[in-house]
């Protein structure tokens, strides 16, 4: 198969898939190429926000350490083949068209989505590399989720739950809960990130409670936070000083979890130097994550498309932004809770463009406009010309941009020749 041809098979099935009710489905695709899970040592991560940031402080640290490390994460931020690493590396195409092939020529079931399909081709390559750690990221929820076909993970970790996919995972933090805790497997221990609420924490509780899995959840009182600016966060954690280029509240406790994952994984006899620990903290930059693009003026870049990552983002700012007047750069799809959104956002922004056209299920941005508070002062305004725009208003009022509100919008501007900056 050339690029094209393995493209267009995976663009052929959709992007879900039919509706799943068991894992059989996947079983049955992984029986067809020789079950590769099997034979890899696997940390598997769940989680509503926070996800790709913990596991790619883990990951790093054990790269640092000197292992080899496979990375599956979704959705893809630059290009598809992100989402499939080996050592910080994305898949080379050859690799993608040659396992792509063997997927195909298994008979894949037409009802499979393109998160499984992708799955099972990272698998292969993670076999082929001889990896020795795979870190792992659920799509969606967990119990379900194609990437708990995995039975006996190293370690898990369930990092920050709140509301999204609501209509998969239910309606309440315990609904979801449950789901993202169905990762959890007989014996094994379970990391929970510290910024969960109580009725989150007792779910999990309950759950590895009935797998005799042991919990560990990072304590804030172990924690102090030193410093915190747009460049960077310092904080403190048993006695450990630690600096993350990521910045935010929300990316001290991701580092936490990845903290403690990385304890267990010593235990387990892959052991990870506090050096290797404290050099990782402070390398990893997750694409569309907080991620500073520029200074002059300031351009900050986020994904967050849900109520609680919005919140984090917005208290970022407010810590770390004074006397420096804000202008957003928004566009969200139909099926979050933008409306919720554009007002936790419209806390900060003195001025507000709102875009379309980055994906097919973009909100309309005369209607997503209209969702923020009139003191805002958004607007709706063609995706080409909202940066420029943008750029010109932080430049003549000593201002800074932000790009927020989807990681499908985020995408756009990390893309080869597309940030315009």
């Amino acid at each position: 198969m050339n690029e094209a041809e393995t493209m267009s098979y995976i663009q052929g099935f959709s992007k879900s898939g039919k509706a799943v009710t068991n894992l059989s489905r996947i079983t049955a695709l992984l029986e067809a190429i020789g079950n590769p899970q099997d034979s890899l040592q696997v940390i598997h991560i769940a989680g509503t926000n926070g996800k790709g940031s913990t596991l790619a402080y883990c990951a790093t640290a054990a790269r640092e350490a000197g292992f080899c490390v496979g990375q599956f994460t979704s959705p893809f931020v630059r290009h598809y083949a992100d989402r499939i690493q080996v050592n910080g590396e994305d898949i080379p195409m050859q690799d993608l068209c040659e396992l792509c092939e063997i997927v195909r020529n298994s008979g894949a079931s037409a009802d499979c989505s393109q998160f499984e399909i992708t799955f099972a081709i990272a698998l292969l390559y993670f076999v082929r590399r001889q990896c020795d750690l795979v870190f792992l990221e659920t799509g969606i929820g967990g119990t379900l989720d194609a990437t708990n076909i995995v039975q006996k993970p190293l370690v898990c970790a369930i990092t920050s739950i709140s509301y999204d996919h609501t209509a998969i995972l239910g309606k309440t933090l315990p609904a979801i809960a449950a789901h993202k805790a169905g990762i959890i497997k007989p014996g094994c221990p379970v990391v929970l990130s510290a910024d969960n609420p109580p009725e989150v924490a007792y779910v999990v509780q309950k759950a590895a409670e009935a797998k005799q899995a042991p919990l560990i959840q990072p304590s804030m009182r172990d924690c102090v936070i030193l410093s915190e600016t747009l460049q960077s966060t310092c904080f403190q954690y048993h006695c450990m000083t630690y600096t993350l280029s990521m910045t935010g509240r929300h990316q001290v406790y991701n580092a936490l979890t990845a903290i403690e994952v990385i304890r267990i994984l010593g235990m387990h006899g892959f052991l990870i130097p506090a050096s290797a620990v404290s050099k990782a903290l402070a390398a990893v930059q997750v694409p569309g994550r907080t991620q500073l693009l520029q200074l002059h003026p300031p351009v900050i870049l986020d994904g967050s498309h849900n109520r609680a990552g919005i919140m984090a983002l917005v208290e970022l700012l407010q810590n770390s932004v004074q006397n420096h007047p804000l202008i957003g750069i928004c566009g969200m799809l139909t099926s979050k809770d933008y409306t919720s959104a554009s007002a936790v956002l419209g806390q900060v922004f003195q001025k507000v463009l709102c875009v379309d056209g980055f994906m097919p299920n973009a909100v309309p941005r005369e209607e997503l406009a209209g969702c923020f508070p009139k003191h805002c002062h958004a607007e709706g305004m063609e995706l080409e010309a909202a940066l420029p725009a943008a750029l010109q208003w932080a430049k003549e009022q000593d201002g800074m941009a932000v790009i927020c509100g989807s990681l499908y919008l985020a995408s756009v501007f990390l893309q080869d020749g597309k940030t315009a900056l």
